[in-house]
């Protein structure tokens, strides 16, 4: 048996490999592979992604000094000066009547609520099953937005719907009995949770239970003045995760206008000017956007790098009461178009568009690029032009030798 020489099955191995990549070429030329995307309307920004500084008119509120306190207050409630906050109960005991006792009053107030609402009651059970979908579909709603303070509002709601339906169809629901028992209940926890004080507040605003240590650390009064140095070593001193004891209760927030400082890039604020209002975006929040006024930063001196970029907001609610240090996007400029990665845009003579496949056959689209990055580009949509862009085209994002008229098997 003849051994095959190595220069010999070099020279095979060199032919086998030539001749798959030319048959790989063949077929690639012959069957080009398509990508593609769907021609939609689409927002994008021109922006600035920074992070901010939050700084509030906020007083935090000390804790008794002994004893157990429970707070009067819900997250997001107003309160007047000399109101009380929290009340102290020297005893676990006492504190639990209390809690008691809070709870059996929201069950009379619901029940005699309830009982108003059906009080000579003549709905028809299509009105209240219709009722029921609704409120079954705000609690889902609810569910899939996380917040305790909604969730809870849309279940009592569809339980109340549910409960009037039974009402409405003939099944016993002996309201009376009810709210008897609960006034009974009421009355027999009523001595045993009594506070021993009271804590009351000094001013009037709104309260939060949430305090991170940092209520004192910034000057309010002198947050527009602020450096971007400043700004930048209070967003180091919040980021570095030694969150400073508290004891507090919770705090005050006694003004609603509150500020987000932004140390940024001179040339990103060239656009903007003192004065104006501008969107801002929580990025950890996609359907939180705020609407803000620039107080100052955005007038920058020739040869500046950095600017304090402040932005005042009167917005408030429980979750906003809580932020510190937040990543946002201040949304410079607004594009409405067809959004498409730049490979997508071509040339065809003098004029820029993209390929559509329509029925397997390219079509040249006209389009105006309004805005571009590097990844992407903005087209205008203009419906009444006849060669522009259609909604719900294909286009062609990526493909070989393509041409206006060419067909595609």
């Amino acid at each position: 048996m003849k051994r095959i020489r190595m220069d010999t099955l070099l020279m095979i191995t060199a032919v086998i490999v030539l001749v798959a990549y030319i048959a790989y070429e063949a077929y690639s030329v012959t069957h080009v592979q398509l990508q593609f995307e769907t021609a939609v309307l689409s927002t994008v920004y021109e922006k600035i992604d920074t992070k901010a500084l939050v700084i509030r008119d906020e007083k935090p509120i000390a804790n008794a000094a002994s004893g157990i306190t429970v707070p009067t207050l819900s997250d997001g409630d107003k309160i007047n000066v000399g109101g009380n906050v929290a009340m102290n109960f020297s005893t676990e005991d006492a504190a639990s009547a209390y809690a008691k006792y809070h709870e059996l009053q929201e069950q009379l107030r619901y029940y005699e609520d309830l009982e108003a609402k059906t009080l000579g009651q003549a709905a028809s059970v299509e009105s209240i099953n219709s009722e029921i979908d609704t409120r079954v579909d705000e609690y889902i709603r609810a569910l899939d937005s996380s917040d305790g303070t909604k969730i809870s509002k849309a279940s009592e709601n569809a339980n109340d719907a549910l409960l009037r339906r039974q009402m409405i169809i003939g099944e016993s629901v002996d309201l009376v009995s009810i709210i008897q028992d609960l006034r009974q209940q009421s009355e027999a926890v009523a001595d045993a949770a009594m506070p021993d004080s009271y804590i009351t507040t000094e001013q009037s605003g709104v309260f939060s239970s949430y305090t991170d240590g940092y209520e004192t650390l910034w000057d309010y009064a002198a947050a527009e003045g602020m450096t971007p140095e400043q700004i930048e070593d209070a967003i180091n001193t919040v980021t570095a995760g030694e969150q400073p004891e508290s004891s507090n209760l919770g705090k005050l927030i006694t003004s609603y206008a509150w500020y987000l400082a932004c140390a940024v890039d001179a040339d990103e604020v060239l656009s903007l000017k003192n004065g104006s209002k501008i969107n801002v975006a929580l990025k950890d929040s996609d359907d939180t956007v705020l609407t803000c006024q620039i107080v100052s930063g955005a007038d920058v001196q020739p040869g500046q790098e950095k600017t304090a970029l402040i932005l005042k907001c009167s917005s408030m609610d429980s979750k906003l009461a809580n932020l510190r240090c937040e990543d946002i996007e201040i949304r410079i400029k607004e594009y409405e178009g067809i959004k498409v990665p730049a490979s997508a845009l071509h040339v065809d003579g003098d004029k820029k568009g993209v390929y559509a496949l329509v029925s397997s056959q390219v079509s040249f689209r006209e389009a105006e690029v309004i805005y571009s990055q590097d990844d992407f580009v903005m087209l205008a949509f203009d419906q009444s032009n006849p060669d522009g862009i259609r909604l719900y085209d294909k286009i062609i994002t990526q493909g070989k030798e393509l041409e206006d008229g060419r067909v595609f098997t």
